[in-house]
């Protein structure tokens, strides 16, 4: 049985040990990052089924998950991506999906809405 492999970016870690706790196991491996270094290292160095991301990551851009989605899109195209936002509008929500995105959610979302979009999503 092969893994998903998903990358969850978020800057709260809290968020991250949990969704690292929730879905890592024999059907997923989690990788995380806290910022955009981290994201495009890992982007660079595996391939993953999915990419949950978050828009804002800093108080300087704060619009870090679109960088990413435009960077995964650009280079790896079947891998899904998932925005997810504690400050989403309409305009950010178009500009996702007119980038590529494959979902877009305000946060917070239920533990058991992610996870069958996770097992719905990726590469085969």
């Amino acid at each position: 049985m092969n893994q998903k492999r998903i990358l969850v970016i978020d800057d709260e870690t809290t968020f991250l040990l949990s969704m690292k706790r929730l879905l890592n196991g024999p059907e997923f491996f989690v990788a995380t990052a806290e910022n955009l270094e981290e994201a495009m290292t890992l982007l660079s160095e595996h391939d993953f089924h999915i990419v949950i991301t978050d828009i804002r990551l800093t108080n300087v851009m704060k619009k870090e998950g679109l960088e990413i989605l435009q960077h995964i899109k650009r280079n790896k195209p079947c891998t899904t991506v998932v925005i997810l936002t504690g400050y989403g509008n309409q305009e950010i929500m178009e500009k996702a999906y007119s980038l590529g995105a494959n979902l877009y959610m305000e946060k917070p979302v239920p533990v058991n809405v992610l996870l069958r979009i996770i097992e719905n999503q990726g590469c085969n």
